[in-house]
């Protein structure tokens, strides 16, 4: 008998107490899920913004998670990458290693929000991301991202924020940028304040983001802002046999 078999998505959502990186993955009700013969352990699919598969992700105690992902990553396409607990004893090829964080409250008062205002100007995003952060996750025209956030100093845009969020209830921020000459003035938590702000009135009851896990100073914003919530995980291409 296998130890694992196919599962809900409302009884993954059971299983992990209704963990907000369950509930922000995008299309994560429309796929395949399974669990561990115990439940301790939980593996589910993500889909990209055109409705292509683009994550299995697994989540519980590393044994268990990599031999539920081992038993079931075949099903899906060969280039579907899989997200699990940093350590989980898997081989994979090009990992990349970084923290899941979500805040359920509002943060501290920063000091430029009031700079802070929704943006259409995309090729001054576009601008800036290509100058500070060419490694982006989001950029201006991907089908993800609902809407844009800058800071605008005498006419120049000094740093952006995209809404990529993806499910009822959870909003989720990504590609937050700075202007490198516009660095330590406070402007990259004042923007992520602000939109954490704007999501908590529009009833979203968590906010989530993902940061590099070599991103020091990153972490350390994301904690005085009140991301009480701080996952390890770590993803890449499962190592298949032959």
């Amino acid at each position: 008998m296998p130890s694992w078999s196919p599962c809900s998505m409302p009884e993954v959502l059971e299983l992990t107490d209704h963990d907000p990186l369950v509930r922000g993955t995008r299309g994560a009700g429309r796929g395949p899920a399974w669990r561990s013969g115990d439940g301790r352990a939980v593996a589910f699919t993500g889909y990209d913004a055109e409705g292509r598969v683009r994550s299995l992700v697994g989540l519980g105690p590393r044994d268990e998670t990599a031999e539920l992902v081992s038993a079931v990553h075949g099903e899906l396409p060969e280039d579907v990458r899989v997200i699990v607990p940093r350590g989980t004893p898997l081989e994979l090829t090009q990992p990349s290693d970084w923290n899941f964080r979500a805040a359920f409250g509002a943060p501290p008062p920063q000091p430029a929000e009031a700079a802070v205002a929704w943006c259409d100007d995309e090729d001054a995003v576009r601008d800036l991301l290509t100058l500070v952060s060419p490694g982006t996750s989001a950029w201006p025209g991907d089908p993800k991202v609902r809407r844009w956030a800058g800071i605008r100093r005498n006419g120049r845009l000094l740093a952006c924020l995209a809404d990529t969020s993806a499910a009822d209830g959870v909003g989720h921020v990504s590609a937050i940028a700075v202007h490198t000459e516009a660095r330590g003035r406070g402007l990259g938590p004042s923007i992520t304040a602000w939109a954490m702000r704007r999501f908590f009135a529009e009833a979203r009851d968590v906010v989530t983001l993902g940061v590099y896990a070599d991103n020091a100073v990153g972490l350390r914003m994301y904690d005085r802002l009140g991301f009480t919530v701080d996952r390890a995980l770590t993803t890449g291409l499962v190592k298949r046999a032959g």
